[in-house]
């Protein structure tokens, strides 16, 4: 049965609490990429150790140490009287860190305490993943892969639909969608190539909708496609999502079926000697601006006498299309030359 819930519906009470009583989340949805690695933190200390090494780690910290925690943490009460922080892990290390190295805070600055929505004993785990996802909305990046991921587990363990996850995530049914195909795509990937590491969840993600429907073709394709992109065996043939010799380059390479077998069959072939191949057999994508010739005619006979009387008045423009009538005029003499 699918689930509607408004994660801010879960019930809380206000309160100030020492940072002793504070238990960082093993389980925080920021780790799911470590989780998937093998190498998810098991101890407070170890997830201090993979929260303070965040980049953005540093930042937060000197804001903190300035003025200290401005925006309120949430966490579960415990039976043994501590907390279970749910939203805040990386303020509350900051405290931590502050503490252990005895630093003295401004005036009006407080490290020991901190204020925090304790959430109700009442609420379900479920209640609680939302609520946090909700949170983590517009907080510090958690990545593309562990929102993938979050998205999944919501989905395919607590059974919501598609429209309740862009509703509590405040995004878009496509949006979630995407990220759903994504995170299946990869999963398989790293079941059948052993290769664990979440940059390639790019290569799913931002992979243009031709490449993903191309893989989903045939088993073969989606063999081919698994081992160009990995580069666990030396150098991926696809090196990239976005650079050149990468997914744009591929999105065409496809529609080449010469410059598809060249990476099939040269083992060190990339991308980019793909495209080569595409440019030898199709003279518009070596020389793009050829396919833009017959517009532009379109659009020089299609003027208006207000346009032309406007484009007299422009004397640079009257020399630039002179430019370009000697330029073809020049071009015709010489293609002419080809065919005697």
């Amino acid at each position: 049965m699918l689930q509607r819930l408004i994660s801010m519906a879960v019930n809380y009470i206000a309160g100030l609490i020492p940072v002793e009583k504070l238990k960082l989340d093993l389980g925080n949805p920021r780790l799911l990429h470590e989780v998937l690695t093998g190498k998810a933190p098991q101890s407070q200390k170890a997830l201090e150790a993979s929260i303070s090494g965040d980049p953005q780690f540093k930042t937060l910290m000197k804001s903190i140490k300035k003025t200290g925690v401005q925006n309120v943490i949430w966490v579960s009460p415990l039976e043994d009287g501590n907390y279970l922080v749910r939203e805040g892990n990386r303020r509350t290390t900051c405290l931590r860190m502050l503490l252990r190295e005895n630093t003295l805070p401004p005036e009006g600055v407080d490290y020991t305490r901190v204020n925090a929505n304790i959430i109700d004993t009442g609420a379900s785990d479920l209640d609680i993943i939302v609520l946090c996802a909700r949170l983590q909305t517009g907080q510090a990046a958690w990545g593309t892969f562990n929102e993938s991921a979050l998205i999944a587990d919501l989905h395919n363990n607590h059974y919501m639909a598609l429209e309740d996850i862009a509703v509590e995530l405040q995004t878009t049914v496509a949006a979630v969608r995407k990220k759903l195909n994504s995170y299946k795509m990869f999963i398989e990937y790293s079941t059948k190539t052993t290769d664990i590491n979440t940059k390639r969840f790019a290569m799913f993600n931002e992979a243009p909708k031709k490449v993903l429907e191309w893989v989903d073709d045939s088993p073969k394709n989606k063999a081919d496609y698994f081992e160009w992109i990995n580069p666990t065996n030396g150098a991926a043939k696809i090196r990239s999502a976005a650079t050149k010799g990468g997914l744009r380059d591929f999105a065409k390479v496809i529609e080449d079926n010469d410059a598809l077998d060249l990476m099939r069959e040269d083992s060190m072939a990339t991308v980019e000697d793909a495209i080569d191949v595409v440019k030898q057999n199709d003279i518009k994508k070596d020389m793009p601006f050829l396919a833009r010739l017959l517009p532009f005619q379109a659009n020089l006979n299609g003027l208006t006498d207000e346009q032309k009387a406007r484009i007299a008045s422009e004397p640079r423009i009257r020399v630039h299309l002179k430019s370009l009538k000697n330029a073809i005029d020049n071009l015709l003499t010489e293609l002419d030359s080809f065919d005697k």
